[in-house]
């Protein structure tokens, strides 16, 4: 009987001495301010702050709003946040934060007023690498109002050409003007196109400045004469091609953030005590003039030179099922006579009654009349 107390009472010594070096030798972890345990991380993995609740937009974050969850060390980067939610918590949310998501350092700030906008729904449209760019349009630029947002466009400009002193880059013919010595003569040659003989002799009476000319021989007679422009230089036109398949993002101006926000109808009781909805004046709506395009940063920059040289702009639309790129030659008077066999007209002895002097554009009936 007293054997056996001893092995019981020899039992128990064993059992606690195991228990108390368990205690002893058991890992640790430290409490959280959440009052959960920090989970353990294995060997490839670390703990990241993670959010466990939708977080809004410029609200503290919350204790509960964030926790610790492994992640794997080789995804990690360096704005993301490990092993203390305590840097997280008590922060103001820059952006809205939705639950499970790694919290980093740019979604959280200590100011209040320090929040990131949510941005425009446009810019999501936008496939990376590309840019969008804004430009005018008429109906007659614009084919007609048949664009929509999501169409692919090409872009043609046409431009007015002349010739320029390389030197001056001005305008040429340069103004012609008399060189004199030191002595008053002449050194290089006087033109005159008017003058008077008095009893001295021939006198040149040129109205300043020279007139700007070259001397020719006249085919009938022989003689040197002196031919001077009629007119101004003209402009030469050229068309081309200069982008191929933008993406219409939006026809028209885009709503403000205010215009987005739809307007609160609010009910006016009449003098019965019953409620009518006030509805808003209907207005016409107008003509877009302008178009988003969607292009590559170099197609943007030629569109933007294009504008600020005021050249003029014309869409053309494509196939939705045509992304073909095609070449396309400059098109210039001289390519329009070779390419299309025109024939130059002969000097007639006849011709119509009114001179044309210049081409009519057709007027279309919904254009508005233009001023006198």
């Amino acid at each position: 009987m007293r054997r056996g107390r001893i092995l019981i009472l020899f039992a128990l010594i064993v059992l606690f001495g195991v228990a108390a070096i368990y205690l002893v030798m058991r890992p640790r972890t430290p409490p959280t301010t959440g009052g959960e345990e920090t989970p353990l991380a294995p060997q490839d993995t670390t703990l990241i702050v993670f959010s466990n609740q939708d977080i809004a937009r410029g609200s503290v974050i919350p204790e509960d709003g964030v926790g610790l969850q492994p992640y794997p060390r080789d995804m990690v980067v360096e704005t993301m946040i490990e092993n203390d939610v305590r840097l997280v918590i008590g922060h103001h949310a820059r952006q809205d934060i939705p639950r499970g998501v790694p919290v980093t350092t740019g979604m959280i700030t200590d100011r209040a007023g320090d929040v990131v906008g949510t941005g425009s729904d446009a810019a999501f449209a936008i496939p990376p690498g590309y840019t969008a760019i804004a430009m005018p349009m008429s109906r007659l630029s614009g084919v007609a109002y048949a664009l929509r947002d999501g169409d692919q466009v090409d872009v043609i400009i046409s431009m007015l050409m002349v010739d320029l002193d390389p030197e001056f880059q001005t305008l040429l013919p340069n103004q012609a003007l008399t060189l004199a010595g030191p002595d008053f003569s002449l050194i290089t040659a006087l033109i005159c196109t008017e003058f008077k003989i008095t009893q001295q002799g021939t006198e040149c009476i040129n109205p300043a400045p020279p007139p700007v000319g070259r001397p020719v021989s006249e085919d009938e007679s022989g003689q040197i004469v002196f031919n001077i422009p009629t007119e101004a230089q003209r402009p030469r036109l050229v068309s081309q091609r200069i982008v191929q398949n933008a993406t219409v993002l939006h026809v028209g101006t885009f709503p403000t953030a205010e215009e987005e926000e739809a307007p609160v109808v609010q009910p006016v009781p009449e003098a019965g005590g019953e409620a009518t909805t006030v509805q808003p004046t209907p207005t016409a709506p107008l003509a877009p003039d302008i178009v988003t395009l969607v292009v590559t940063p170099q197609d943007a920059l030629t569109l933007n030179w294009a504008l600020g040289s005021g050249a003029t702009i014309t869409l053309t639309l494509r196939s939705p099922d045509d992304a073909t790129a095609t070449e396309t030659v400059s098109v210039t008077l001289q390519y329009l006579m070779q390419t299309y066999n025109v024939t130059l007209p002969v000097r007639l002895p006849y011709g119509l009654a009114n001179p044309l002097l210049e081409v009519v554009e057709p007027e279309l009936p919904n254009d508005a009349p233009s001023a006198p």
